[in-house]
């Protein structure tokens, strides 16, 4: 009998081993699943005029700060027309490194002041009216650390005001 539990008990040891295997497996899993979340941003860029002077953005290109409710805050560099006609590509980088690579679509012609603005005011694009507005939407399409292969879509508007952009976006963000 003595014989019979010797060769049992290393089939027992291996036995709880993979037990205890496949319930970690089990509890980890949904942490490895993507996950999809609302996804609300918030950029603030400065466009023109006296007060936004000289700019640290480069010719072709918008720049300020960037929060997306619930994943961070950073910067954000927007390049025009990049990824096609009225196509522009915005790369927020988070405090911890991490990118997020956005297509936004918004034809720049069609900014308009809503109600009745009329032509008064600046805006800092020089153009009549005061504040001006335009829809956007965006469609992420990548990045980098935590947010490496993201993807979703988002949409809302970019209001020009006294030589200031901000843009406010939602949509989804799928995290894989």
């Amino acid at each position: 009998m003595s014989t019979f539990k010797t060769t049992r008990a290393p089939l027992r040891a291996v036995a709880t081993g993979v037990a205890t295997l496949a319930l970690a497996l089990v509890v980890s899993a949904p942490v490895l699943a993507s996950s999809t979340l609302s996804y609300r941003a918030t950029f603030v860029e400065p466009v023109g005029g006296p007060m936004q002077s000289p700019f640290d953005c480069a010719p072709g290109t918008s720049c300020g700060t960037a929060n997306v409710a619930g994943l961070g805050h950073g910067t954000s560099v927007v390049v025009f027309n990049a990824c096609g006609l009225w196509c522009h590509l915005r790369t927020i980088t988070f405090q911890d490194g991490s990118t997020l690579v956005i297509e936004e679509y918004g034809p720049l012609p069609e900014f308009a002041p809503r109600g009745n603005a009329g032509g008064h005011g600046y805006n800092g694009f020089g153009l009549a009216g005061n504040p001006q507005f335009l829809d956007a939407t965006q469609t992420i399409v990548g990045g980098t650390g935590q947010f490496a292969g993201a993807s979703g879509t988002a949409a809302g508007s970019v209001k020009v005001a006294g030589g200031v952009a901000t843009i406010v976006v939602s949509g989804t963000i799928t995290i894989p």
